[in-house]
């Protein structure tokens, strides 16, 4: 059977799901399909329902559906019941919302229980995908003008024949300090995790926990030096009395990547976890722990947690320098999805692993180019196989940042379409005007939310270097600020006449440098314009003027 769209997307991952949601609510006809029965990936079918990072920078999608969830349980605080995170929630709550977003767009449909067989090409351009059940009673072709690939693993782009790569790149191959001096091929540790029934607080610390014979691979669960169970218990603590079991101990290594090893490699993590399970059960009693049936397999998630996929050679990549010095990054030009959460590798388990000093990082942006492949048209990339080193995959494979990607991934197709171009073309002016619109960060300022006055000047003015922001290296969430009430300064007024002569902003009008010199006369003055009500009125003149001669 063939079927036509305009969008193809494989894989209803985190980053899959938002990019159909954004696809679908620009009006354009999108067919996801996915191998398990759950949308939303990590957020849901992996259990992983616990948010890292980007507490402060709600962009996009992201806080949409941190604000369903708040709606949902009543509040703000209702989330905030686990110490591992500031938004936890059940599995099934996240599912449901992120699958209502979906049937409620009509140009949408969605494929469950559909595993991608190969990948279509006509010469260098992408042209679809082909599909199967699981028990092999079905096959379908689609084509598509433009295909994101959205899988867990990064199958869809081993298909395509985009080339990849994996684990760490060896420092001649980066230029990063902290990368080895020898390449490691071998991915992040996995996760299967579980949501459980949790024990009333403090209950734990009552009675002496599980007990793990000499040897046994949860024998030391609790760490060096150890933390109390109920210190554990309460890491991962959902609301509605669940628990979600996602504790370093249950790590797995293996070559999940490889089809052929991937079924045995995740089903030992699953047991892994399973005997976990059982040990709570056996030591505090069915009463205490809870085994409802969360997934529709049970307890255990329905898919493992995959921390690393096969990476794709973008026509950009990022690398460490781009998280350490963010001032003299040129991501922020092309910025589609902003992160501040550090630098956090999970290779305990792997025997070759190299030690690493992982460096303080700031908040970061993430560059448009990541996720379009080199030589080949008609396809975009996101999850967790964008263009970035091994190293920096440790902060951008985190919820908010692979959601707001895909949102940008939805809208970069979209507009590919409504304006008959490739992804590698796609005007970048176009597509964040298109993400400012749907309230999404591009520089990530946490004084700049979406409900700022000036909300789209600066975050317009932000990622063209106009305005400055400040960093913080802040342990796991790290700060970024731009400062839009504090006075603009001499030496700020320089800088933004700066860029707005250069290349940031081809085209710029007398009247915008009008505007720079009169703020520069007010500061000599001694009334300096507040930074939002300058970056207000460089928007205003560029962009609100140029609409205005358009129009007109």
């Amino acid at each position: 059977m063939h079927e036509q769209t305009e969008i193809l997307i494989v894989g209803a991952s985190a980053s899959g799901t938002c990019a159909a949601i954004q696809a679908g609510r620009m009006g354009r006809r999108v067919v996801v399909y996915e191998s398990s029965p759950w949308v939303g990936g990590m957020l849901t079918a992996a259990g992983v329902s616990a948010i890292d990072g980007n507490n402060m920078l709600p962009s996009g999608l992201w806080g949409e559906f941190r604000e369903a969830l708040r709606a949902h349980y009543g509040g703000a605080d209702r989330l905030e019941v686990g110490w591992v995170s500031n938004t936890l929630f059940d599995p099934r709550v996240g599912q449901k919302i992120l699958r209502s977003w979906i049937d409620a767009l009509p140009t949408v449909e969605l494929r469950l229980g559909w595993r991608c067989t190969g990948v279509t090409r006509t010469g260098n351009r992408i042209t679809g995908a082909r599909f199967a059940r699981a028990d092999g009673s079905q096959e379908r072709t689609v084509c598509a003008q433009i295909t994101i690939f959205a899988d867990e693993y990064g199958d869809a782009v081993v298909a395509a024949g985009l080339p990849w790569r994996v684990g760490l790149e060896a420092r001649d191959e980066t230029g990063e300090p902290q990368a080895p001096d020898v390449a490691l091929p071998h991915p992040q540790d996995f996760t299967w995790c579980a949501t459980i029934g949790a024990p009333p607080s403090g209950f734990a610390d009552a009675s002496p926990g599980p007990v793990f014979a000499p040897g046994d691979e949860y024998e030391r669960i609790l760490g060096d030096p150890p933390i109390t169970w109920n210190r554990l218990l309460d890491y991962g603590r959902l609301p509605d009395d669940l628990l979600m079991l996602n504790w370093p101990t249950q790590d797995c290594y293996g070559d999940y990547l490889d089809p052929a090893t991937r079924e045995q490699v995740t089903a030992a993590g699953r047991e892994k976890t399973k005997r976990l399970v059982r040990a709570l059960v056996d030591a505090y009693g069915p009463d205490a722990i809870g085994l409802p049936t969360v997934y529709p397999t049970g307890t255990c998630a329905l898919i493992p947690y995959i921390r690393e996929a096969r990476r794709i050679r973008a026509i950009a990549t990022m690398t460490t320098a781009d998280l350490t010095a963010p001032n003299e990054s040129t991501a922020r030009l092309t910025s589609v999805a902003v992160g501040d959460y550090p630098l956090d590798h999970h290779r305990a388990n792997d025997p070759q692993a190299p030690r690493i000093e992982f460096p303080p990082i700031s908040a970061f942006c993430v560059p448009y180019g990541v996720m379009v492949p080199q030589d080949a048209g008609g396809a975009l990339v996101t999850e967790k196989s964008i263009g970035v080193t091994g190293l920096v995959n440790g902060c951008t494979r985190l919820q908010p940042v692979v959601m707001q990607l895909g949102q940008a991934a939805g809208a970069a197709a979209a507009l590919c379409i409504d304006l008959n171009t490739e992804p590698e073309s796609l005007r970048i002016e176009s597509l964040q005007a298109e993400l400012l619109d749907s309230r999404a960060y591009l520089v990530p300022a946490m004084d700049a939310p979406a409900t700022h006055p000036a909300y789209r000047a600066l975050h317009w003015c932000g990622v063209r270097g106009i305005l400055g922001l400040r960093f913080r290296s802040e342990g796991w969430a790290n700060r970024a600020w731009i400062d839009p009430d504090s006075p603009l300064t001499a030496e700020a007024a320089a800088r933004a006449l700066e860029s707005l002569s250069g290349d940031a902003l081809p085209g710029a009008t007398r009247t915008v440098l009008r505007i720079a010199h009169d703020a520069e006369r007010q500061i000599a003055a001694g009334r300096p314009p507040t930074r939002h009500e300058f970056a207000s009125r460089i928007y205003g003149a560029v962009v609100e003027g140029s609409r205005t001669t358009s129009s007109g």
